[in-house]
């Protein structure tokens, strides 16, 4: 299962059972309210029937008088039911019809709780229902200072019973049902916020990695403006594209270090060492008398020969390059020493350099990869542009950055597509400045344009 997933699972799982137990604790709650009020209500209830009807005759109960007395109370007062207990809290009579009641005494502990004035609700013995207990009102009859026995009145018929379970039973599956209504909707829309702000940002960054996989891993400087729970990651990651991007460069400038290491060592040595080498074994050839000289000339020569090989294997082994050193730079002079390098290039296509740029402007950056990138860009540019043409480069201040743009025609027989390794170069030199290159062309007219940070100093 995916996170998507396990989010709406555990969502609906854990607001179900909240639903659920909020539900119970919410009638419990209510039915010890009810309990409560009912009980204290009729609290004084046995006591005003007791003491309204003639209930005893001489030191015994008067059953004709409590028959009635019971009779029409419960026709009155459907709610509750009369029963008189001895002293032992047996039922010596009541108004239930025959078969009705179950249990033949009633526990005397509730009933002292009551008389003793203990905290409600106090639930006792329900005659009709052994197995429930229910709130009732009681009074002590007495004869001659002494109890003998009780008036028992139970608050709740079993028909309000029957009829409160049906009801409660109808509140429980109306409240569930709300329940998982407001379940589903909060889901949906906690899923809908996951997505949106998660979900749909990290597919974004995933695909922009995806993108950028087949790209050198050159990511563009708004990659960092993320969402706030991925502005951390994405700027790590734009971090580390910045560290892969270095180490290429690093690589290229050792490329081009061993390249021309292995060409100043081809011109210097290899070839008059090949020459040498070549006149010594034609000697040998054509004169078969071993000759010490030759022999040992011979054998220096071969083991100069593998020296620079050894020397060449050397070469082509990878050195730390220096690291970036960011400062602020006048980019006048940079582009200035750009200019009088390539002037003998220019010149020989008749090309005019235009440069507006003004002195003040000033950089922060490296100045040797500030060096490379301007030579590579102009570079390109007089390789591709027509002779007796223009290439115009312009600089506009646009704080915090210098905007730098540089337009050429093309050259309808230069080669087309992709400038190579060049634009590659210039592209990683860019991301470690936290620009990239964007690039127009536009029938026979080529503009390159990217911004540098400006400094404040």
């Amino acid at each position: 299962m995916n996170f998507k997933h396990r989010l709406l699972l555990l969502t609906g799982f854990w607001f179900l059972l909240s639903a659920l137990l909020l539900g119970g604790l919410f009638v419990y709650q209510q039915q010890l309210v009810e309990q409560r009020t009912q009980q204290a209500l009729h609290k004084e209830l046995a006591a005003h029937m007791r003491d309204d009807s003639p209930l005893m005759q001489g030191t015994d109960f008067n059953p004709a008088a409590l028959k009635s007395l019971f009779h029409t109370l419960m026709l009155l007062g459907p709610d509750f039911e009369i029963y008189f207990l001895d002293q032992q809290g047996t039922i010596r009579t009541h108004a239930a019809p025959e078969g009705k009641v179950l249990l033949g005494s009633v526990s005397l502990s509730p009933i002292q709780q009551f008389l003793d004035n203990q905290p409600f609700p106090i639930l006792g013995d329900d005659p009709r229902n052994p197995s429930v207990k229910k709130v009732f009102s009681v009074a002590p009859i007495t004869e001659f200072g002494s109890v003998i026995g009780y008036l028992y009145v139970v608050i709740g018929s079993e028909q309000r019973a029957l009829l409160a379970e049906q009801e409660q039973l109808t509140t429980l599956f109306y409240l569930i049902g709300v329940s998982l209504l407001l379940v589903i909707g909060f889901s949906y829309l906690t899923y809908r916020l996951v997505k949106r702000t998660l979900l749909k940002p990290i597919e974004h960054v995933t695909g922009d990695l995806q993108d950028q996989a087949g790209n050198d891993f050159r990511l563009k400087p708004e990659f960092v403006n993320q969402v706030p729970e991925l502005k951390p990651v994405a700027k790590q990651l734009y971090l580390m594209a910045q560290q892969i991007q270095q180490q290429f460069l690093q690589l290229q400038q050792e490329e081009a270090r061993r390249r021309e290491l292995l060409m100043q060592l081809s011109h210097d040595l290899k070839t008059p060492l090949s020459s040498i080498l070549g006149y010594l074994e034609t000697w040998k050839i054509q004169n078969k008398e071993p000759n010490a000289l030759i022999d040992t000339a011979h054998r220096n020569a071969e083991k100069l020969s593998e020296q620079l090989s050894e020397q060449l294997a050397l070469a082509r082994n990878q050195q730390q390059a220096p690291q970036p050193k960011f400062e602020q730079i006048a980019l006048y002079e940079v582009i200035e020493e750009i200019q009088e390098s390539l002037a003998p290039e220019a010149n020989k296509k008749a090309l005019s350099l235009a440069v507006s740029i003004p002195e003040q402007e000033v950089v922060f950056g490296d100045r040797q990869l500030l060096l490379r990138l301007f030579a590579n860009l102009f570079e390109n540019a007089i390789r591709h542009a027509p002779s007796n043409s223009r290439i115009a480069l312009e600089v506009i201040h646009q704080h915090p950055n210098l905007t730098i743009k540089l337009c050429n025609d093309i050259d309808p027989s230069a080669p087309s597509g992709s400038m190579g390794l060049g634009t590659k170069i210039i592209q990683s030199i860019l991301m470690l400045h936290h620009s990239q290159l964007i690039t127009k062309q536009e029938e026979n007219h080529f503009l390159q344009q990217f911004h540098l940070p400006a400094s404040s100093g």
